[in-house]
């Protein structure tokens, strides 16, 4: 199960490694997805086929930029999901290690709470110079294309701070989104597993195992998909503010920013902006993509996760 309990027999570093598996995984899968959402939560208001449903933003790069579109910034994103993935169950595992001596039941959620916001936050702050390069390659391939020349680009433009562009926002985001995460994940998975059981006598697997790996499947599948759904939501209208951000430093040069892509500077006037043109539901969005999105990572990551677990454990057994 994620987070800390006495009895297991993982290390930190195994888990680590299990964590890297899962992001690997988790981006593979989602890339797509997420390169709809990005366009989505950009693309100006005036483009019709973009306004109608996000289906249409699909047909449209497929139409002008082919396939390959859908995998833009796949190397950097790759790089991105298992640093985000693995630093994020890294942290959460270690936080809630040092959590579980707190004697106090009542304080014990609060700090399980907390360490996935600590945990939220470490990986936001250890990924945003990934995230600014990968937004621009997804929108502007050709000038921001490669990681070197992308770096290169984006320092450019902006100089170092330009690697931090949307980190506020990102924090604000990502700190409570994962705290959320972890907190919805961990209570509906628990109580899953409690209703599916635990391993009787008459399990063939391993006692460093409670549980069978399809109640793990099972479990894992709808508390991830609740906790994406719910995380997400909450805290959705600070990623659309993240990304606005995120190409702040980016010189009007390149008409297709100036045309097609809303630009921001500041937090407080991104969400004041957004709010006087589009009204509230102007900061959800993209939304509608994202929730998809942020449910089928979080199905892949958590699952794979636990299962990476699983298969760590057995495989002791015979060593």
């Amino acid at each position: 199960m994620v987070g800390y309990y006495q009895n297991d027999i993982l290390t930190e570093k195994q888990k680590l490694i299990a964590g890297c598996i899962s992001g690997i995984v988790t981006r593979f899968i989602t890339q797509p997805l997420d390169v709809i959402k990005i366009r989505t939560q950009l693309e100006q208001k005036t483009d019709s086929k973009y306004k109608k449903m996000w289906f249409g933003i699909s047909r449209k790069i497929i139409k002008k930029e082919g396939i390959t579109a859908f995998y833009y910034g796949h190397n950097l994103g790759q790089i991105h999901s298992i640093l985000a993935v693995s630093s994020q169950f890294f942290v959460y595992e270690l936080g809630t290690k040092y959590a579980s001596n707190i004697q106090t039941e009542t304080l014990r959620p609060t700090f399980t709470f907390l360490c996935g916001v600590l945990a939220g936050g470490c990986s936001a702050t250890l990924v945003s110079p990934i995230e600014v390069i990968r937004l621009r390659q997804i929108i502007l391939q050709k000038q921001y294309h490669g990681i070197y020349n992308g770096a290169k680009t984006v320092y450019k433009h902006g100089g170092i701070l330009a690697f931090y562009e949307g980190l506020s926002a990102s924090l604000i985001q990502m700190g409570p989104a994962v705290g959320i995460s972890f907190g919805v994940f961990q209570l509906l998975q628990k109580r899953l597993l409690n209703y599916l059981q635990e391993c009787d006598d008459n399990c063939k697997i391993s006692s460093t195992n409670p549980h069978k790996p399809g109640h793990l499947l099972i479990s894992s599948t709808v508390a991830g998909s609740c906790a994406g759904f719910v995380s997400k939501t909450i805290t959705y209208p600070f990623e659309l503010v993240k990304r606005r951000l995120q190409i702040a430093s980016h010189k009007d040069d390149d008409q297709k920013i100036k045309k097609h892509y809303i630009k921001c500077k500041g937090l407080v006037n991104c969400i004041v902006d957004t709010y006087q043109a589009d009204g509230f539901l102007g900061l959800f969005r993209g939304w509608k993509v994202t929730i998809y999105k942020a449910q089928l990572t979080s199905v892949i990551a958590f699952t794979t996760y636990e299962l990476a677990c699983y298969t760590i454990r057995e495989l002791q057994n015979f060593m």
